[in-house]
């Protein structure tokens, strides 16, 4: 029986180091408690991974390729995660092939009987490389079937959002050279399943759920800034483009199966 068949007969004897990180600034002691209360439960062994400021030396950030694809700069707090995500994919890709990462954000509330079980879950998505357990925007999700005790779908669109994910390290090296700069948000560039050719697929019904402890990044994400004609011009063409080739993608996976 194949792992994926083994997944959705709920067997699976693969056997697994699941690294868990939880992002979070140094300083943010009500957040902190909030998730050591919750990871602690779930009985695994995890660490605080302290969020970056800033990006690194070696990671560029392009502010016109910026505008021109994503129609405004991006905000420090935008900047800092990219880089934490970033660095966090640098430790699992540098892991041997029997490691999964189980990367969380701060601001989530978790099914802790679901992550009590993560070293299972960890052995069923290998196959896959890449699964998200949240999304903001339910884009298009078209389930493929079971997973374990729950349903695994794929979505057609981008569902934004960092919350939670599992990696492997052959998935964390192929993010990692599909991106020489940054131009867009860490969450914008993981769903771009179209430029890097890694699928994204989510478990459901989510084993996490985002709290609104008030976003540091959202707010200033969505006010946009004013745009001269050429600026527009070239930030109407990207989306156009990015669309066509989703489409496309879209496309050929559906002939693919």
């Amino acid at each position: 029986m194949a792992l994926a068949d083994a997944a959705a007969h709920g067997v699976v004897a693969v056997s697994v180091r699941t690294i868990i990180r939880c992002i979070s600034l140094a300083d943010a002691k009500t957040r902190r408690e909030h998730m050591r209360a919750q990871l602690d439960r779930a009985g695994h062994e995890w660490t605080f991974f302290d969020a970056c400021t800033a990006l690194p030396a070696d990671l560029p950030y392009d502010e016109r390729a910026s505008i021109a694809a994503h129609g405004r700069p991006l905000t420090k707090g935008e900047l800092g995660c990219f880089a934490s995500h970033w660095q966090l994919w640098q430790l699992i890709a540098a892991e041997q092939d029997d490691a999964v990462l189980l990367a969380l954000e701060d601001d989530v509330l978790l099914d802790c009987f679901y992550f009590a079980k993560i070293d299972e879950v960890a052995a069923a998505m290998r196959p896959y490389g890449y699964l998200r357990l949240y999304a903001k925007v339910p884009a298009g999700l078209r389930l493929e079937g079971p997973f374990l005790d729950r349903h695994i779908g794929r979505f057609s669109g981008r569902p934004y959002g960092t919350q939670g994910y599992l990696l492997t390290p052959a998935t964390a090296r192929r993010f990692l050279a599909s991106i020489n700069q940054v131009v867009r948000p860490v969450d914008d560039e993981m769903d771009r399943f179209w430029a890097h050719g890694i699928p994204a697929r989510t478990v459901f019904p989510f084993p996490l759920i985002e709290l609104n402890f008030g976003s540091t990044i959202e707010s200033k994400r969505r006010q946009g800034m004013p745009l001269t004609k050429p600026q527009r011009l070239r930030w109407e063409t990207s989306k156009g483009v990015e669309k066509l080739r989703r489409h496309l993608a879209n496309f050929t996976a559906r002939l693919t199966g």
